[in-house]
């Protein structure tokens, strides 16, 4: 049982590599995708800021966030929450 509840000794490292290492951990790289017009043809337009978009569902009025801004989440929404007009056209979502 004590194998586990040892930790390592941290003494062996320099203040320098342990500052490097906790800041590399703690910094996460937030991606801000950008609307494409295709996205049309899964039923959403875009709505929100221009530098962040966040994608909204023509039929129900959802608002996703910006990180569900890819395809395969879009036409996941579609098909499980409209399965009516999933095999329409851009020009039905463009008049709707």
């Amino acid at each position: 049982m004590d194998k586990f509840l040892r930790r390592k000794d941290s003494s062996s490292r320099t203040d320098d590599e342990e500052s490097t290492t906790s800041v590399t951990k703690n910094l996460k790289k937030v991606v801000k995708r950008k609307y494409d017009e295709d996205y049309i043809k899964n039923g959403f337009s875009w709505c929100g800021d221009e530098t962040a978009p966040r994608p909204q569902c023509i039929i129900c009025g959802d608002q996703l966030s910006n990180e569900s801004m890819v395809p395969s989440k879009l036409k996941r929404h579609l098909y499980s929450s409209h399965p009516s007009c999933a095999n329409k056209d851009k020009q039905y979502f463009r008049g709707a």
